[in-house]
């Protein structure tokens, strides 16, 4: 008798630890950290061009054509692989001036798509501004403002935004500083969180 209870317990015991596991396992996404990069965005005449799979800057040749690049800068303009931009699957959505950590999710749909914005594109008088394919939504996340008697002042909105990546996958970015550490401009401080899985769960 006591055999026969001891085998039931150990039989119930192995149950609830294998379904313990099964519930852990179901539950779980692969951990990934913030990361704070610098993006050296100076020139006019060009964009630089990152992949939150490589986790690095990349080179692209042609951007309208390449889906190995995810969002990319020129000055304080942005862009995302999508729409007019590129052929990606990317996209960017507007969480609002939110505490960072306080986003644990990206959103299922909502993702504004790139259409076309105005670039300062040669510094000289008079200045050169084009039309190029560009984002709309993240491209305000800085207010440059202009006076002919004192020198230009910068407001950052410090919202928080989803960008939907080339592949279909998922990060959260704050774009937090427009100067490096010796207060040139073109640099901007971007904090990210990437989800590799393309769990949608940061």
């Amino acid at each position: 008798m006591k055999k026969k209870t001891l085998l039931i317990m150990t039989v119930v015991l192995g149950a609830i630890a294998f379904l313990g596991s099964c519930e852990s396992d179901d539950n779980s996404t692969p951990t990934s950290k913030n990361k704070t990069i610098v993006i050296d965005a100076t020139a006019y005449d060009t964009w630089t061009y990152f992949s939150f799979d490589a986790d690095t800057v990349v080179a692209i040749s042609n951007f309208s054509t390449s889906t190995q690049w995810d969002i990319a800068f020129h000055r304080s303009d942005i862009r995302v692989n999508c729409g007019q931009s590129g052929p990606g699957n990317g996209g960017a959505f507007n969480f609002g001036k939110v505490d960072f950590e306080s986003v644990y999710e990206a959103p299922a749909d909502g993702y504004s798509l790139n259409t076309t914005i105005n670039i300062l594109e040669s510094y000289k008088m008079p200045p050169v501004y084009v039309t190029v394919p560009g984002d709309t939504l993240v491209s305000k996340w800085m207010t440059i403002v202009t006076s002919n008697t004192s020198a230009p002042t910068y407001s950052y909105s410090d919202n928080i935004y989803a960008i939907r990546t080339a592949s279909g996958k998922y990060a959260k970015i704050w774009l937090k500083d427009y100067f490096n550490d010796l207060g040139k401009s073109g640099h901007v401080t971007m904090t990210y969180k990437y989800q590799p899985s393309g769990s949608r769960v940061f």
